[in-house]
């Protein structure tokens, strides 16, 4: 069991001036995070840390004090090894110290190292800017610790800037073949949460920044790879910060408009697919300008329209959007085809509500396109189109004019046996299971049926309706 002359034995070594009794401490540190002897030790420590008050400098048998002195003991290891590699050991011990310190499995509590967590953050960025083969631990406790509110607020924001500059130039090179580094996975990550979790608003400079750097990678973005990345960098800042970024989310679109597109279409990649999905979904929000929002619901429609189409999931290639796990059970969708089924429900309500200008250089399409093209994916049988106009309908019920409504509904009156029919004769049933599923939401619907009820389809409707199984 841990004993304070133990901990004070660590402070001593840790506290020596001779390199050597230095490493002697930190090897005994390390031992005693080790089991078996890891939990008294720990909870020693997290006992003793719980009892400061406010304010009250901690001593030397609780975490703060502890992560202090081992913070001083490898900036002095590195400063003093200008010429020689610092021995791992010092990085993998900070490492398991914080981690420790984290896992309440072995602290009892959390939050324990907000004392210091000022000082590790500066430790972190002195090491990140200077050395030269960064240790990937400090990857590992900078993520922990920035996706946790209470430290990250402590982090402050010309610091915060520094960090994510320095991994947005690493990850850049990494991305364009420059740098050959084995924790270009890792730079890409702790971006990610950074971006994810930022100390607060995005600063303007650092907002700029970021525009420019996506900017930049226009050219790159033919590289499969590539795109993945930065279209998930993308999505991070566009969710976080998308709001006040006004025209500069025009800039980054205008860069990657046309790539979207090509990517979306050639790409088999099933990350780059749902990055794409999810950067069209944002986009619709976000583009406020008539213009720009024409343009992009003309390309998103191209593009749905054409997926949708893909509706043959029989094949002897699974589609992207086809969980391997799921094949098979029936109506079950998987998060991807979800996520696409959203857009395509989003993208179908825009195009039929909203006047579509596209700009000269875009062939005009017909204004009817959309309504036009979703009745006859009904009519088809083709279970994906069934599909999006289900989650149409779930999604956006009466603020669909009726005119519409009645229009698709004539459509898949009209093909209901036959869609019924066909599926049975090829045993398959997700055409008829939507099929089925979209009547569920139109029978929802009381203002529709209302307007049915003196229509040519009451009939049609009401023994379509009658044999509705609970879905």
């Amino acid at each position: 069991m841990a004993m304070s002359r133990d901990i004070h034995e660590i402070v001593s070594k840790l506290s020596s001036d001779k390199t050597k009794i230095r490493e002697e401490g930190v090897k005994l540190l390390d031992i005693y995070l080790e089991e078996p002897g890891c939990r008294s030790f720990c909870k020693f420590l997290s006992k003793n840390t719980a009892k400061l008050q406010r304010n009250e400098i901690p001593h030397s048998e609780t975490w703060p004090y502890l992560l202090t002195l081992l913070i001083q003991c490898v900036a002095t290891e590195i400063s003093t090894s200008r010429k020689r590699a610092v021995k791992p050991i010092f990085f993998k011990t900070l490492k398991n110290f914080v981690d420790h310190a984290e896992d309440i499995k072995y602290s009892g509590r959390t939050v324990l190292l907000l004392p210091a967590i000022k000082p590790l953050f500066n430790h972190i960025w002195e090491v990140l800017r200077d050395a030269t083969n960064f240790p990937s631990d400090y990857y590992n406790i900078l993520q922990q610790l920035v996706a946790k509110k209470q430290y990250r607020i402590n982090l402050r924001k010309r610091l915060y800037c520094s960090l994510v500059l320095n991994l947005m130039r690493k990850v850049e090179l990494s991305l364009k073949g420059e740098l050959n580094s084995n924790t270009s996975s890792k730079e890409v990550q702790t971006l990610h949460i950074l971006l994810e979790n930022p100390p607060g608003d995005f600063p303007d400079n650092l907002r700029e920044e970021l525009v420019k750097w996506f900017v930049g990678f226009g050219p790159h973005l033919r590289d499969e790879k590539v795109s993945c990345k930065i279209f998930q960098f993308i999505n991070i800042f566009l969710l976080k910060d998308g709001p006040n970024l006004g025209t500069q989310v025009l800039e980054i679109h205008l860069v990657v408009r046309e790539i979207m597109v090509q990517c979306w279409m050639s790409t088999h990649d099933r990350g780059l697919k749902n990055a794409l999905i999810l950067y069209a979904r944002i986009q619709l929000k976000l583009s406020r300008r008539s213009s720009v929002r024409s343009e992009l619901l003309e390309q998103l429609l191209y593009v749905v329209s054409k997926i949708l189409d893909q509706s043959d999931s029989s094949g002897s290639s699974t589609p992207w959007y086809i969980d391997i796990a799921m094949r098979g059970r029936v109506g079950s969708i998987a998060s991807s085809l979800h996520s696409l089924m959203e857009l395509a429900a989003s993208v179908i309500y825009k195009a039929c509500t909203h006047a579509l200008k596209p700009p000269s250089s875009v062939k005009r399409i017909k204004k009817d396109d959309a309504e036009t093209r979703l009745k006859e994916g009904i009519m088809k049988g083709k279970w994906l189109w069934n599909c999006a106009f289900c989650f149409l309908l779930r999604n956006h019920r009466t603020r669909i004019p009726k005119t519409l409504v009645l229009n698709w509904f004539e459509g898949l009156s009209e093909s209901f046996e036959r869609i019924i029919s066909e599926g049975i004769t090829a045993h398959d049933y997700d055409s008829p299971l939507w099929a089925l599923r979209s009547l569920q939401e139109l029978a929802a619907l009381s203002s529709f049926l209302y307007s049915v009820k003196s229509s040519n389809y009451s009939n049609a409707i009401s023994w379509e309706v009658y044999y509705l199984p609970s879905v």
